[in-house]
């Protein structure tokens, strides 16, 4: 099979740098020698859009170069080798066929590594250290997903458009990066006491979302953070002292509730079409564009100790009651 590969030799080592021209084998296995030398690397975008089906990674292999398989719409099966402990950027990238890999043997996952690739289970163990921004974005057959590796932050993007992932356990995560999950298929979200911090839109576009527990540590609802669940009727804020501009907005919620102690940034609640009640019992001035859009508004309950509410503060709801507690 050596008379398969382009190569090259560089300090009595190989690095393969594609296939010969005519090849047509599509199980492709990465030899540990070529004429007695080592192949110790495959270069970046060595297999990139071919029609490889398998590939079983030699145990030489020291070093796999960025995009080495990217677009191999074909390849079903990869067998990952001891040596190589980093799958890079790009690595699996549009590999739809792909529902299966052992991460045994990885130490880090490189950006979008596995991005629109055909992955439907991932186990991340104990050797994972280090795992980048969308990893797993756009894997919509990607259905369950078991976290136990050594970092404590999901990257940004790493689950964003994985449509089909219903659920996460959050118990292992300290730190939730930018849309880690937007538009993900999420159905429930229980967010344990050691998350400290939520990025930006987090759960946005989320439109499965029907319940949410804030048990985390966190106190600020970041901007973005649930924007577009439709069908997320409720969320509980006594956990919470501020909510960011249009964490909410376009949200499911029918009814709002908010404290003394909660902060309210622009648009936080905008479009929300399904508001039925607000109670605001803070003493913070409404302003105009907090329930901008809510049409259907139609109690509103509001503490006599606030000072000042805009004008437009509730312009879209002309049918509601207002009522001073």
């Amino acid at each position: 099979m050596n008379n398969i590969f382009k190569y090259k030799i560089i300090n009595e080592e190989i690095a393969i740098t594609g296939l010969q021209e005519g090849a047509a084998e599509t199980a492709i296995e990465i030899p540990e020698t070529i004429e007695g030398i080592p192949v110790v690397e495959i270069e970046p975008e060595t297999f990139r859009s071919t029609s490889i089906t398998d590939i079983k990674i030699g145990a030489n292999i020291r070093k796999i170069g960025e995009k080495a398989f990217y677009m191999c719409k074909k390849l079903k099966s990869v067998t990952w080798n001891h040596k190589c402990d980093v799958v890079p950027a790009f690595c699996f990238s549009e590999c739809s066929n792909l529902t299966k890999f052992d991460f045994s043997n990885v130490k880090k996952i490189g950006l979008y590594a596995f991005y629109k690739s055909g992955l439907q289970e991932v186990r991340l163990p104990k050797n994972i250290e280090s795992i980048l921004e969308g990893t797993f974005s756009g894997c919509s057959e990607l259905q369950s997903v078991t976290w136990h590796c050594q970092c404590d932050m999901i990257p940004t993007f790493c689950f964003d458009k994985c449509s089909n992932l219903t659920q996460f356990d959050f118990s292992g995560i300290k730190k939730i990066g930018q849309y880690v999950f937007y538009k993900s298929g999420l159905q429930e979200v229980y967010l344990t006491e050691k998350i400290e911090i939520l990025d930006k839109g987090t759960f946005s576009g989320c439109s499965k979302l029907q319940s949410v527990t804030w048990h985390c540590q966190c106190d600020v609802i970041p901007a973005d953070c649930f924007f577009g669940c439709s069908n997320l009727m409720q969320f509980d804020f006594s956990g919470v002292k501020k909510i960011e501009a249009r964490a909410f907005m376009g949200s499911g919620l029918t009814s709002v509730r908010l404290s003394k102690k909660n902060e309210v940034d622009q648009n936080c609640f905008a479009y929300c079409n399904d508001l039925k009640k607000v109670e605001w019992l803070s003493a913070r001035s409404i302003k105009g564009d907090i329930f901008k859009g809510c049409k259907n508004i139609k109690e509103i309950f509001i503490s006599d100790k606030v000072k000042n509410i805009e004008a437009s503060a509730f312009v879209s709801s002309p049918n509601a009651e207002i009522t001073f507690v």
